[in-house]
């Protein structure tokens, strides 16, 4: 998937859970104003119903309606109270047939009191006290918590939907991002192998071609010099070859580590003297500071001398100048901790949090010459953690390296 499909699908994508929210949120919304329509359709069909009720006895309604009117002594104000408590009751009744179960509180208005300024249910009393302005007046403690309430299920089942609905989008575009890097990467990793084979297949077939003169068969020097060139690019194409499928099975867990008793200093020194060679032809140096009480440590040392290989070429390899390179160790907490610093191109900080994934490659500015299939630094950290030790960088851009790796002492 080309970078302007993948933006096109991630825009159409997040556009459609945009409008599919709002949907939700509308749906919603109408829900609720049903739900509230519907409260208040059962509440004046019970008040109506109730009102109805209390009109059946005649008495009652005189006697609220005069004692309204007077309101002038305790008897007044206690036969009010009397019948609008019956009125309570019946209101009561009524709701609970209409399974209206909110708590309310009632009065009973004359026309020469106010009118509640909050928001409460209306039903005229006209009828029931011959009086125009008379007004019943409910009020519900808590109606917007106890609308809620009535549709907690619903709300919080769309609530949950929608949650998982936007963490699997955002689990399938970080899939989708992770999945194009590594196969960008991985194309990468092919066009490396590709390049890195070519060299030595193509010196082994030229010194083929050569065995093949009688000049060269005649000189005995000749067929040596061409035999060793063969023999050399096979070992090269072999080791490569040993290191992708060794990489393979770390990361399947099937590699079994041959684990003994190994001096470090001694593994150390052995790594350097191996890369002599190139470290004389670029006029470097390596300085040792061995300060580790105590270096045996329990691994498999063909496989951590690879990873030792591996970091002080790449400080060989990476610096622009004379390699100047540091080799120091000590002891840490029962760990034994080793960091080889170089002064070289350095990394940037997004450089260093993706060195030691697999298959990246860092970019190495004005040196060309760096070869490799970006997985030299994943295959270490792979080793590293089968030894249940730890490998970190830290680093600066044009000023240099130091890789820090730990592993737990014998």
């Amino acid at each position: 998937m080309s970078r302007y499909k993948s933006q096109i699908f991630i825009g159409v994508s997040i556009f459609v859970l945009v409008v599919l929210l709002m949907i939700q949120v509308q749906w919603i919304n109408q829900a609720r104003k049903l739900n509230e329509q519907q409260f208040r359709h059962l509440v004046g069909i019970a008040l109506h119903e109730s009102v109805s009720e209390f009109m059946k006895d005649q008495r009652s309604c005189y006697e609220l309606s005069e004692s309204m009117k007077k309101l002038k002594s305790k008897t007044d104000s206690a036969r009010m109270k009397s019948e609008i408590k019956r009125l309570n009751l019946i209101i009561d009744d009524k709701f609970k047939q209409h399974q209206i179960d909110s708590k309310y509180t009632i009065e009973v208005l004359s026309r020469a009191d106010k009118q509640a300024k909050c928001q409460c249910f209306y039903y005229s009393m006209q009828k029931a006290l011959s009086d125009d302005k008379a007004m019943l007046n409910v009020y519900f403690d808590n109606r917007e918590k106890n609308l809620l309430d009535s549709m907690g299920i619903m709300f919080l089942a769309s609530l949950v939907a929608i949650i998982i609905l936007f963490s699997l989008f955002g689990i399938t575009v970080l899939s989708l991002l992770r999945d194009k890097k590594i196969l960008g990467r991985t194309t990468d990793l092919v066009n490396n192998i590709a390049h890195e084979f070519k060299t030595p297949m193509a010196s082994i077939s030229l010194a083929c071609g050569m065995l093949k003169r009688e000049k060269v068969l005649s000189n005995p020097k000749n067929v040596s010099h061409y035999s060793d060139i063969i023999l050399n690019e096979n070992n090269r194409l072999r080791k490569q070859v040993d290191q992708l499928l060794k990489l393979a099975c770390i990361e399947r867990g099937e590699l079994k580590l041959n684990a003994n008793e190994v001096s470090l200093h001694t593994l150390l020194s052995d790594c350097a003297n191996s890369l002599d060679i190139q470290l004389k032809e670029k006029k470097g140096s390596i300085e040792f500071k061995l300060d580790a009480i105590e270096d045996t440590v329990k691994l498999d040392d063909e496989l951590i001398q690879h990873v030792f290989n591996n970091l002080i070429d790449n400080a060989i390899k990476y610096s622009i100048d004379s390699p100047k390179i540091k080799i120091e160790t000590q002891t840490k907490n029962k760990e034994l901790c080793i960091s080889i610093s170089d002064q070289g191109i350095g990394m940037t900080r997004d450089e260093q949090n993706h060195i030691f994934d697999r298959y990246y490659r860092a970019h190495t500015g004005d040196i060309h010459n760096v070869k490799g299939f970006g997985i030299g630094l994943s295959y270490c950290k792979l080793i590293i953690d089968a030894h249940k030790g730890s490998i970190k960088v830290r680093s600066k851009k044009n000023i240099g390296s130091t890789f820090t790796v730990l592993l737990p002492l014998s």
